[in-house]
């Protein structure tokens, strides 16, 4: 981060490793008052340098499946077209794109268990039409491990770190496995939680007070101007319930306040704080697919961040017989990981990913999968594949490729 005064960039590595804390702590621990601390960080949001606080969702917790995508393509048009079909689809959790000696898009699907019959008839369908040449599927087992190490430290912390002695020995450190919180059945939402799934998403950083008193002001939205990103259709008459003035406000908070802390406690899987890559350079994203790894060396290896941290970003998960392994590190550092691995795999693939702008796009909760009535997950053909792919040819009648706002850093 050059260019940039010691003290910002010392509220920037408080914000990394303190994500949750309140700009009051954080003020304190960087010996200034809160108005002075809470005015840099204004300035430091205005220059687009430090984002939201995001968090992602443990698809087992939610009874959900989560399948990771390999589209290859022979002509860089193709790319656009999967983008657009990823955009659409309603149960899309991210995508991101893939260039070097492979070109096209590494995109994750979180769907309701049992339904990989009707994510497949879309995959073939996107075939069939050309937008891409080819795909593979890999299913998650349930166990990952991400770690968002502070982009600016990395260099530095790197000269001193031995890359080679810690993986040589952590991946055969095998005592500790974390096992996903596995739903046996689609959990019971409140409406009201669905909401909340959606906003923390992209904003985990907002008071529970403060979005208990959003959810309020919704009621004051006329119905024709209801959309995703404020009111939900078919969600007014579970807000007005939720609200009604027949309630306390001791009641109305203590409710909401359980109901956040349950979706908290029981379905986020980590939340890390959002910063524009491009201040941060000198990094490459790298995928790696390790086939037909040994158990011990799967356990090793996500064991790896358990009880040392590395310096730089880290993202691992199980896919039963294969494993994933990305990490975005400086070129030299990078260069140093592909000949390990090449020691020590004979089997394996090299993904480079582009993690900038609309790129790389990780999707906010889509609180219309789910049924309020049927209080289930929506996994039918209509809403699965039908809808789908008339929402692709609309947009492609229209010429118009939809962008998902994103500010995921």
């Amino acid at each position: 981060m050059k260019g940039f005064p010691k003290d910002l960039i010392d509220i920037v590595r408080l914000l990394e490793n303190n994500p949750l804390k309140s700009y009051r702590e954080l003020a304190g621990l960087a010996k200034v008052s809160p108005q002075t601390f809470i005015r840099r960080v204004k300035e430091l949001k205005s220059q687009d340098i430090i984002r939201n606080v995001h968090s992602t969702l443990r698809p087992g917790s939610l009874y959900l499946d989560r399948f990771i995508v390999i589209f290859k393509v022979s002509k860089l048009e193709g790319i656009t077209y999967l983008e657009l079909a990823c955009d659409v689809h309603p149960y899309t959790a991210q995508r991101n794109r893939i260039f070097g000696h492979i070109y096209g898009l590494y995109a994750v699907f979180d769907i309701p268990k049992g339904s990989f019959d009707l994510l497949k008839d879309f995959l073939d369908m996107l075939k069939d039409r050309g937008y891409c040449t080819e795909y593979e599927t890999f299913t998650s087992q349930g166990i990952r491990r991400f770690y968002p190490q502070p982009f600016h430290k990395n260099i530095t912390d790197l000269d001193k770190f031995d890359l080679e002695g810690y993986y040589a020995i952590r991946m055969f450190n095998t005592k500790e496995e974390i096992v996903e919180n596995i739903a046996t059945s689609t959990p019971d939402f409140h409406p009201i939680q669905l909401l909340i799934m959606r906003d923390i998403t992209t904003d985990m950083r907002i008071q529970k007070s403060e979005l208990s008193n959003k959810y309020r002001n919704y009621l004051q939205i006329p119905e024709k101007d209801e959309n995703f990103y404020s009111l939900p259709k078919g969600f007014r008459k579970y807000i007005k319930e939720f609200y009604s003035t027949s309630r306390t406000e001791n009641a109305i908070y203590i409710d909401f306040k359980k109901k956040y802390n349950a979706i908290t406690k029981n379905h986020v899987e980590y939340y890390w704080s959002g910063f524009n890559r491009k201040y941060f350079e000198m990094f490459i994203t790298f995928a790696y697919i390790i086939y037909d790894i040994s158990v011990a060396e799967k356990r090793g290896i996500l064991n790896l961040i358990q009880k040392e941290r590395p310096p730089f970003n880290i993202y691992i998960e199980d896919l039963g017989k294969n494993l994933i392994l990305s990490l975005s590190l400086p070129p030299y550092y990078q260069t140093k990981f592909a000949y390990m691995m090449k020691i020590t795999y004979d089997n394996f693939s090299t993904y480079q990913l582009d993690p900038f702008g609309y790129n790389a796009v990780k999707y906010r909760f889509y609180v219309h999968n789910y049924d309020l009535e049927k209080k289930k997950w929506k996994r039918n053909k209509k809403w699965m594949f039908d809808n789908v792919v008339g929402g692709i040819d609309e947009a492609l009648s229209n010429n118009q490729f939809r962008k998902v706002s994103n500010k995921l850093g």
